[in-house]
């Protein structure tokens, strides 16, 4: 069924349904997908990246579908069949851990479902972990403040890391916060938890000013709308006419 006879085109096929918001399908696909795979005993590499790789979808479908029990152990399927794949992986192909999703993009998928699912407490220690993986990681600590509300301990935290991402970018008619090495986030729920934060910390109110005025000189032409792309071009440009010398 679904063509399972070529697992890589099952899963292409998955992602596009998933895409299409046709999600009543990817759940049955996905569920039959991974139960063949976990069948398979002898998993190879490859193998064992197509099963994360199905579980991990399988998982998301599930949890907006609102079958939380369900996503809940998928959730803890995708953990544990991910440390046999880093473990495959670093016997066999160490050069390929590298282009595993990223540990800290699982640990929030995984934080959502069990935030969706109403686990608040088990959603923000994802969050964190996530956060601890990756320092600096925007979406997870927005996360982490989202699921709090407005009495959240951890805004400052957040603009912790908001500062220390650098300006504004103006991506696709869009304003960004995107650190360097970590996951960023678009501003307006950035600006959410600040402005609303019942503890009002100064470094949020002071990041939320910021983030505002920088939207409003980049609008207005007097920022860059990448100034940390622009910084680098302009490292890249001579400094001196060298043929003034000739």
């Amino acid at each position: 069924m679904f063509g399972m006879s070529d697992p890589n085109q099952t899963l292409s096929q998955m992602l596009r349904y998933f895409d299409e918001g046709r999600h009543e399908m990817v759940e049955v696909m996905a569920s039959e997908f991974t139960s063949m795979l976990l069948a398979n005993k002898q998993r190879d590499g490859a193998m064992q990246a197509l099963l994360v790789k199905g579980i991990r979808i399988f998982a998301e479908v599930l949890s907006i579908r609102k079958k939380h029990k369900l996503a809940l152990h998928a959730t803890s399927v995708l953990l544990r069949e991910r440390k046999k794949l880093e473990k495959i992986l670093t016997q066999s192909a160490p050069s390929l851990l590298e282009k595993l999703t990223p540990l800290e993009q699982d640990l929030r998928t995984i934080g959502h479902v069990h935030a969706t699912a109403g686990k608040n407490s088990k959603a923000k220690k994802f969050f964190m972990k996530a956060n601890n993986v990756t320092p600096g990681n925007i979406a997870a600590l927005l996360a982490l403040c989202q699921v709090d509300g407005t009495k959240t301990k951890h805004a400052n935290r957040l603009a912790a890391a908001v500062e220390s991402a650098g300006p504004v970018i103006l991506e696709n008619g869009e304003f960004f916060i995107r650190p360097k090495h970590a996951p960023g986030s678009q501003i307006d729920p950035i600006l959410a938890v600040f402005e609303t934060c019942e503890r009002q910390h100064p470094a949020c109110v002071e990041q939320a000013l910021r983030i505002r005025k920088e939207c409003d000189e980049i609008t207005s032409g007097i920022q860059a709308a990448n100034a940390r792309l622009q910084s680098a071009m302009d490292s890249l440009t001579p400094k001196h006419d060298y043929y003034q010398y000739s």
